[in-house]
């Protein structure tokens, strides 16, 4: 199949403004909250596979084990988790998400639901198929592509110092 450039540039675009209001959605939802990403994210990791270590918060999160930390510190402080050690081996400590973590989480996730509800209203139940079909395969393609082509951060550092060093 022959990649059509005008194309990509298309649906680039396309992904980044739905992206773009998507995500300032979610800014204004969180900061009404009184949470941050991080924090969310954290939340969510909790809800969707339960008690998790530091460790396997960090790796759910892409973040070093010292983070996960950070952000169990502030969410323990707001009564939105709790750590429990580990009956059969103390040195294991487990973040466990509270009912006000939970609710938090559920409130936030009913709304970003609802609003995608609203913005799909018009499709058919087909249409509605074929764009989570279609989203899925997307996915699928981006993470593979994106494992098998990694960013090329060199040929990036030698374009932006270019850019620096080069007079206007």
């Amino acid at each position: 199949m022959e990649v059509n450039e005008e194309l990509s540039r298309e649906l680039e675009e396309a992904i980044r403004r739905s992206n773009t209001v998507i995500y300032r959605r979610g800014q204004a939802l969180l900061a009404e909250m009184g949470i941050s990403n991080p924090q969310f994210n954290t939340l969510l990791a909790l809800y969707e596979f339960g008690p998790l270590t530091m460790g396997d918060l960090g790796k759910h999160l892409f973040t070093a084990c010292s983070t996960a930390t950070d952000l169990a510190d502030r969410l323990e402080r707001d009564g939105l988790v709790e750590r429990i050690r580990d009956s059969k081996d103390r040195r294991i400590v487990r973040m466990h998400l509270l009912t006000k973590g939970k609710k938090m989480a559920e409130v936030i996730m009913n709304e970003r639901y609802r609003f995608l509800e609203e913005v799909l209203a018009g499709y058919t139940a087909d249409e509605h198929r074929l764009i989570l079909e279609s989203l899925k395969h997307l996915i699928d393609r981006v993470e593979r592509t994106d494992k098998t082509y990694p960013v090329e951060l060199e040929a990036i550092r030698n374009i932006k110092k270019k850019l620096i060093l080069s007079p206007s």
